[in-house]
């Protein structure tokens, strides 16, 4: 019985510590809370655009009201074709399910099934990479240069706070024990 309760407490602080400072989630940059996100098209695709219609790390940039309308328009322009995309991902993935699952598996099947998904995956890639680019040619050279600024400062932001978050994890479980 004694060796129960040091063993209980130590287990359970070693479960509820974790959870507690994934609570304090005001400590985190907006990148860690946002790293689960799509990078793509998809169901939070308008969570990423800002009031103006554009992507949100666009506007640090202060684009010009004709600038917006093209960024908005090209954007725009994209999401009928990825919607389609992700059903058409979607419903790969349940069929491949389904043959993972059936109780006779064919690899051929299963085969192409992954290439589809693989040549949707392609296409998104160079849509995207794409209007990325027609995107850039609309900024001007100074916003080109602030852009390249806040995508290496998020870049380095991002890594630093997942360092400093294993850090502080660190320090609360040797405070704890």
């Amino acid at each position: 019985m004694k060796i129960t309760t040091p063993l209980l407490a130590l287990a359970l602080a070693a479960i509820t510590i974790p959870l507690s400072s994934y609570a304090e989630s005001d400590k985190h940059d907006r990148c860690h809370q946002r790293a689960h996100a799509s990078h793509g098209f998809g169901k939070h695709f308008h969570e990423r655009l800002g009031s103006i219609g554009v992507p949100s790390h666009l506007a640090a940039l202060s684009l010009s009201e004709t600038q917006q309308d093209k960024v908005f328009e090209l954007m725009h322009s994209q999401v009928p074709k990825a919607r389609q995309a992700e059903k058409q991902r979607q419903q790969l993935h349940v069929d491949l399910n389904k043959l993972s699952n059936s109780g006779s598996y064919d690899e051929a099947k299963a085969k192409q099934i992954s290439e589809k998904l693989a040549t949707i995956e392609k296409e998104h890639v160079l849509n995207r990479s794409a209007t990325n680019h027609q995107i850039y040619q609309i900024l001007t050279p100074e916003q080109r240069k602030r852009l390249d600024e806040i995508k290496t400062n998020h870049e380095e932001g991002f890594s630093k706070s997942r360092f400093e978050k294993g850090q502080h994890h660190t320090k609360k479980l040797e405070r704890t024990l």
